[in-house]
């Protein structure tokens, strides 16, 4: 353990870290997964919730396997087709959270889509969210060079999708869902091209909002039950059965027990962030460090390193 790390850090972030993992587990299982997709992903609202779990989700579905960086991504599997270089510098070594293949109906023929899911704890983790989001569509896409086609079959590239699901929101109480995708917008003239060309990218924010008086819409309603409400394993389970005839088997509710113990855990992590968003406010202000230091209790050190990450100082 280095010297400037507690044991109480490293607590809360094997907490964090279970508490992750569980998360992702809970959001991979096809009950979750089939409601996320006809709340969130327009092709699937007409469908009934058992036919996307059972016609439309694909079974092999990858959670925290698949690498980001573009060299690694598209290493999973590979096409046949002509020799095709695809050569970029290696990223650093990050996974999509979720990650699988869906089948919505159309007029025609199934039309595949490449969906990843990602739980986000921290809805203001120092940097603008929804550029990591486009990030993260915009991998799934590349990804797929030398896997769904190769040059010059662009007509094959499949629609991507990045839904994130927050465990929390901007607002703190609010909860909300906010959908960028690409639109047409012809500024001369009236020439347009039909949809299937260009809605290739969709992302997808979800915000869980603290307060459950206010939310209205059901998939909201399940995932504050599953991640916020301040209630037992044993009566999430009640409600999921009789909220949403949600039956669940051992192993998911040996899963939501430990987000239940482990959810005490992370007041401190919340604390913590709370305390460097109102160091960063008051620096904006200029007020002096001394007096920072005072109001919250940090270092001078800590106040400087705040201010510098923030490109404040």
């Amino acid at each position: 353990m280095p010297q400037s790390e507690t044991i109480d850090d490293t607590f809360l972030k094997n907490n964090i870290a279970a508490y992750d993992a569980v998360a992702k587990s809970l959001l991979s299982r096809k009950i979750f997964l089939a409601r996320i997709l006809k709340r969130c992903v327009r092709e699937f609202a007409d469908c009934t919730i058992d036919d996307i779990m059972e016609k439309y989700i694909e079974d092999k579905v990858e959670v925290g396997t698949v690498p980001i960086a573009p060299d690694r991504t598209n290493a999973v599997k590979k096409i046949d087709g002509d020799n095709v270089e695809y050569k970029t510098l290696t990223e650093g070594e990050t996974t999509f959270d979720i990650r699988f293949t869906a089948y919505a109906p159309t007029t025609n023929e199934p039309i595949k889509l490449i969906i990843n899911i990602e739980a986000q704890r921290k809805v203001k983790p120092g940097y603008s969210l929804i550029k990591r989001a486009i990030f993260h569509g915009s991998r799934l896409m590349s990804s797929e060079y030398n896997v769904e086609f190769v040059e010059p079959n662009f007509d094959d590239i499949k629609k991507v999708i990045s839904i994130w699901i927050c465990m929390g929101s901007p607002n703190v109480t609010d909860s909300g869902i906010t959908d960028y995708s690409f639109a047409e917008k012809p500024t001369i003239g009236d020439i347009r091209n039909i949809k299937e060309n260009y809605d290739l990218m969709q992302i997808v924010m979800v915000y869980i909002g603290k307060d459950p008086a206010l939310i209205e819409d059901e998939l909201l309603k399940l995932l504050h039950l599953v991640f916020r409400a301040k209630l037992n394993a044993a009566e999430k389970k009640d409600r999921l059965k009789t909220d949403y005839g949600i039956e669940m088997d051992n192993e998911a509710l040996k899963e939501v027990n430990v987000m239940c113990n482990l959810g005490e855990g992370l007041v401190e992590e919340t604390r913590e962030e709370r305390t460097i968003e109102l160091t960063a406010n008051m620096l904006k202000e200029k007020i002096s460090s001394d007096i920072i230091s005072r109001v919250t209790s940090l270092p001078i050190d800590q106040i400087t390193a705040i201010g510098k990450m923030r490109g404040i100082l």
